[in-house]
């Protein structure tokens, strides 16, 4: 026996619609061992019954005649399961008040039956058909139920099918988000300007896909103040992009300049951020140059 099957109780407040929304994770377990464990599965379609036998006997207190009315009765199985019961049960009834009937008739004038006569005569054909039409009633039951069982089934794995391609395709989504999102930037880093002189210029690729460089530019000065940054290019007249900026500095005194400039204006060619501090005294300004080469 399966001692980790869910208590009775439980499954009565799941079927009713009554576990607390802090209980989502029980009633999600409980979902999944509907589907996966015939024991659960067994124990769950067994108090579907109790509940529906209560219901027609009427002895559900009003909460629980609610929460039927309600959440229970919502999925069309059990509905179909509660006609079906109802009928069967006023079949029943109605034979069984057929025999009482035939028990209580008046017997004609002349006609002289013996009682032990008549009870025998009629109890044979009550107890016959009652044990036919109870084994009919079982096959029919047993096979609805079945059916019923079956696409409930077919249903849950639909979702959880549908469910696990969602989160595939959100995954994968996200796979090639995150492959965009290092080749969208490219970090370009400059350390050296233009009066050093000697060394080979840096050279940075700008691909399809590329939007913007993410500049890093190592200043000389230990200036606090802030700097007028121009980005200029050979063969044109006046600077292409400009900003204002202050620089960050380190606890060692370092001072550095960090910013994004975008690239849709960019060609194959060879540019300088030219830096100067508008503050008095501040010298003559810095370039710091290297070259674009777009890809193909």
């Amino acid at each position: 026996m399966n001692r980790n099957l869910p208590d009775r109780s439980l499954i009565r407040e799941y079927l009713l619609g009554r576990l607390d929304t802090k209980e989502e994770e029980v009633e999600l377990q409980l979902s999944q061992d509907i589907v996966f464990n015939d024991e659960v599965a067994e124990m769950v379609e067994s108090i579907e019954e109790e509940i529906i036998e209560d219901f027609l006997d009427g002895t559900l207190d009003s909460a629980d005649k609610d929460a039927v009315d309600r959440y229970f009765l919502r999925p069309p199985e059990r509905r179909e399961k509660l006609r079906f019961a109802r009928l069967l049960r006023q079949h029943f009834e109605e034979r069984h008040d057929f025999v009482e009937r035939r028990f209580d008739a008046v017997l004609p004038p002349g006609v002289h039956v013996m009682p032990a006569t008549l009870e025998i005569r009629s109890a044979v054909p009550w107890w016959s058909h009652f044990r036919t039409y109870g084994q009919l009633a079982v096959l029919i039951l047993l096979s609805v139920g079945g059916l019923i069982y079956i696409s409930s089934i077919r249903k849950y794995q639909a979702r959880l099918e549908d469910q696990l391609a969602r989160e595939q395709q959100h995954s994968a989504s996200l796979v090639q988000e995150a492959k965009l999102v290092p080749s969208s930037m490219v970090p370009l880093t400059l350390v050296s300007d233009r009066s050093r002189g000697g060394g080979q210029i840096p050279e940075i690729e700008i691909k399809p896909i590329t939007q913007r460089i993410i500049v890093e530019i190592a200043l000389q000065s230990h200036s606090t103040g802030p700097f007028d940054i121009h980005l200029e290019t050979t063969g044109e007249k006046g600077p292409t992009w400009s900003a204002h900026l202050l620089p960050l500095i380190s606890s060692s005194g370092d001072a550095r300049l960090m910013f994004d400039l975008p690239v849709q204006d960019l060609a194959s060619n060879v540019y300088s951020f030219v830096v100067l501090s508008p503050l008095p005294g501040a010298g003559r300004p810095k370039h710091y140059d290297f070259r674009v080469r777009l890809a193909k």
